[in-house]
């Protein structure tokens, strides 16, 4: 299981307006491409070192690929259907896991308590030294009084949020990128390499942030006794520190999957009455599917992804023939639904 331990919270820029997680439809998608590719992606040449080694032929390879690559024009270029079908995912997805709140497994007086040490740390930098004891001193007793109550609290949920990383290229896009990543490495052009690889990421990261009860109460009763002492300073220190030691951890759901899914369920509807709209759809999702496959979302679960592109393949097959792929889509939908758990379980940051 791949897990990537951060020691702060991955803030959320995009809006939803459901509970403390966030989503923006439409221009959000728009904005959260140009800020996470941008300054990546509009670059011209090869810098530096990497540009004498490189022959004149590779720079203007190189410079047709960024400019094919520039962020506003996947955002111009991005079809309404696409636009449409992934505000709808999205949607579903901040559902889903709003449904499952896990903040709610929190005790209030933890919530609270986490509250008044950060307002704290802001009352010290203002020189507001009274307030932040009280702030100090009511924090500490809402930590004993939950750790009283369960002395076993270990990490608890205190923030999450959604952060959306889209690229839209096709796979043919990708493999052009991979393509000529590996041979700027061969070069030992890594920095180059790097800014062509750094966008290919398409996917929905769900951030949990976690408090370590074990440590973090005797944070506060530390800076509380500096603080007494006038050791102001050192309390803000201390502070910072103890907000350093809370875990973010991330799940990663790719989105060439969840619109595969959403593709093949559309499809499903289309089967009888419009063959070729069906068709194109599942073409589509296996379109999606290979992307999955070339932006590396698929190592762990590689007989999966398979089986999917197979089961495709099979509905494809019957809408030419007898037209009876009912039974085929529930097992493929059943194919999606497996993988999506195993996903959510395995695949974090």
């Amino acid at each position: 299981m791949k897990k990537r331990l951060t020691m702060s919270l991955v803030a959320s820029a995009l809006i939803l307006g459901l509970g403390t997680m966030s989503l923006q439809a439409g221009a959000g998608m728009k904005d959260t491409v140009a800020q996470e590719e941008a300054q990546a992606l509009q670059k011209n040449g090869v810098p530096g070192e990497s540009a004498a080694r490189a022959t004149e032929e590779e720079l203007q390879e190189k410079d047709l690929f960024l400019s094919k690559m520039d962020a506003p024009k996947f955002a111009q270029e991005a079809r309404m259907d696409r636009m449409k079908r992934l505000q709808r995912i999205f949607r579903r997805e901040a559902a889903f896991h709003q449904e499952k709140d896990l903040l709610k497994k929190t005790p209030k007086e933890v919530m609270e308590a986490i509250r008044l040490t950060g307002k704290a740390a802001q009352d010290i930098r203002m020189n507001k030294l009274k307030e932040a004891a009280k702030d100090l001193e009511i924090a500490s007793k809402d930590f004993d009084k939950a750790l009283k109550a369960n002395p076993k609290l270990d990490l608890l949920p205190i923030a999450q949020a959604i952060q959306i990383k889209t690229f839209a290229g096709s796979t043919a896009t990708i493999e052009k990128a991979l393509k000529l990543a590996d041979e700027l490495i061969k070069k030992h052009a890594t920095q180059d390499a790097r800014d062509l690889l750094m966008p290919l990421r398409d996917e929905m990261d769900f951030t949990v942030q976690y408090l370590p009860m074990k440590t973090y109460p005797l944070v506060t009763k530390k800076a509380a006794e500096l603080l007494k002492k006038g050791k102001a300073r050192e309390a803000l220190m201390v502070l910072s520190e103890g907000f350093g030691t809370l875990v973010a951890i991330t799940d990663v759901v790719p989105i060439p999957l969840m619109l595969a899914q959403d593709m093949t369920m559309e499809a499903a509807k289309l089967a009888k009455e419009k063959k070729k709209e069906a068709l194109k759809l599942l073409e589509s999702a296996k379109n999606e599917l290979k992307r999955a496959e070339l932006l590396g979302y698929t190592q762990r679960h590689a007989p999966e992804y398979k089986a999917l592109t197979d089961q495709i393949n099979a509905i494809e097959k019957e809408i030419k023939g007898k037209n009876e792929p009912a039974k085929l889509y529930k097992e493929l939908q059943n194919k999606f639904d497996t993988l999506f758990k195993k996903v959510r379980k395995d695949e974090k940051r």
